[in-house]
């Protein structure tokens, strides 16, 4: 079933070589529903986290096992979410859910700072930045709530700010781990390492099996994830961000769907299947994950992200300066001149991503390097 979104139909050819393909454009839930039953799905499963409240409705129209209608909002919405694991005494978070510039200032009384401002509901790193005092926030949560100057948010959280612990570039100090639910059975499936965020907090993506972490922490990461999702009532895949602090690991956030590029670094890194596994659990059918991690080549999906200054593209040039490095196999150029490139878009505004395999941590480090230092594009 596609979305009333242009990438959906521009994928309806494809799709359509796959199987049998309902378009939702301008049609009523009900009708779609009827179509549907024709059917007579044994499962159901949604990749993209824009589509999780349609999934939970049609489950619950056909009776297919999804994630609970109950917890929807604990899945789909961050404050919820930090709700859900206060009362289950996995992590205490201080934040304060702003829908107006008068609970501003009880909202810093009780998170403090650093604190972050992030939507409530989103993805992709949208109108997120970390505030230092009460003139930084207010600015911060007036732009989010007004739109004037990128993407209007109708709530925003002010959130203690999770301070990762010193790491060396090019590594993050975070890293996801997704994760298999059925009921209580819930189990990690493959574990993406992080490379450092760009200003305020843009996403560079990952890579995986291998991570420069080692055995005995990634098992305590996992086992954190595995208790995240456990508490939201999430069935099938869900992907769990989790910050590196001093003090051990802290969960940011879970994602009621797997992660972005989760498929693509599991199978290049030969760890494991992440979209056989999400099938499979969505039909019932047995499986068993294979251990989440490996030891051999790290598989990466680099992003190339604008300095936060930039307004915009003004020129793409050289992309096989890109391609002529070693270690990657495919540059895919995501902008054209005159393109926005604000970071208040998040992973809208990324330029390009590199993906390929390394054959072990240094050459992963000097590889990112190298794609950093090209001179390939210029902004405005």
């Amino acid at each position: 079933m596609t979305a009333d979104t242009d990438h959906a139909r521009e994928m309806i050819p494809v799709l359509r070589r796959l199987g049998t393909v309902v378009d939702t454009a301008g049609r009523t839930e009900a009708s779609v529903i009827a179509e549907l039953r024709a059917f007579r799905p044994d499962g159901i499963l949604t990749f993209s986290e824009f589509r999780i409240a349609d999934t939970v409705r049609l489950a619950q129209a056909f009776g297919l096992p999804y994630h609970a209608p109950d917890a929807l909002e604990a899945i789909t919405h961050k404050d919820r979410q930090r709700e859900r694991f206060a009362a289950a005494g996995l992590d205490a978070v201080r934040f304060r859910t702003v829908t107006a510039l008068e609970q501003v200032a009880e909202a810093i009384d009780h998170v403090g700072f650093p604190a972050i401002v992030k939507p409530v509901v989103g993805a992709s790193s949208r109108n997120t930045i970390a505030v230092a005092d009460p003139g930084e926030c207010r600015t911060a949560v007036a732009a989010a709530l007004s739109g004037t100057e990128g993407p209007a948010e109708t709530a925003v959280m002010l959130e203690e700010l999770l301070v990762g612990r010193p790491v060396d570039a090019p590594w993050g100090d975070y890293i996801a781990v997704d994760v298999v639910a059925r009921g209580d059975d819930v189990r990690p499936v493959f574990v993406t390492s992080k490379f450092a965020l760009a200003e305020p907090f843009r996403e560079r993506g990952g890579y995986g099996g291998h991570s420069v972490l080692p055995d005995a922490e990634i098992r305590q990461v996992c086992d954190l994830a595995c208790r995240a999702v456990g508490t939201l009532g999430i069935h099938g895949v869900a992907d769990v961000e989790i910050k590196l602090t001093v003090e051990g690991p802290r969960v940011i956030e879970v994602n009621g769907r797997l992660g972005a590029w989760v498929d693509d670094l599991a199978l290049r890194s030969g760890t494991t299947d992440p979209a056989d596994i999400a099938v499979k659990a969505a039909l019932g059918h047995p499986c068993t994950p294979a251990a989440p991690f490996g030891h051999g080549p790290a598989a990466f999906h680099y992003l190339v992200v604008p300095p936060m200054g930039a307004r915009r593209v003004k020129a793409v040039h050289d992309v096989p300066a890109l391609r002529r490095l070693p270690y990657v196999d495919r540059v895919t150029v995501l902008a054209e001149p005159g393109d926005r490139a604000d970071w208040r878009i998040g992973s809208g505004s990324n330029v390009a991503a590199v993906t390929g395999v390394a054959p072990d941590h240094d050459a992963l480090a000097e590889t990112v390097a190298a794609i950093e230092g090209t001179y390939w594009i210029d902004y405005e």
